[in-house]
């Protein structure tokens, strides 16, 4: 029962990335605009189970690369006031317009 258990615990992991990986390659075949860069791939695999760790492996990434295009397209999405009020309050500041 329990080299059953460790099997099961060995290869389950494994069965599971594989088919997260075949479902994107299916998507990406679909749909091939709404997988075109490496960070949309990572979020629809974080959005079948696999950690961000993972899912950027099964890309041929690691975490940090795709955690700093994470960053970026965030900063570029909320824009650099927004950047900038967020830096002021971690700082213990007040921003407005760009002024303290």
């Amino acid at each position: 029962m329990a080299d059953q258990e460790e099997t099961q615990a060995t290869w389950l992991p494994v069965i599971a990335k594989t088919l997260a990986y075949l479902c994107l390659q299916e998507a990406r075949s679909k749909e091939p605009e709404r997988f075109d860069s490496v960070l949309k791939r990572v979020k629809f695999l974080e959005g079948l189970g696999l950690s961000r760790e993972h899912a950027a492996e099964a890309l041929g990434s690691s975490a940090k690369p795709v955690q700093e295009l994470g960053r970026r397209a965030k900063s570029i999405r909320l824009g650099p006031q927004s950047v900038l009020k967020r830096i002021t309050k971690v700082l213990g500041g007040t921003f407005s317009d760009g002024l303290h």
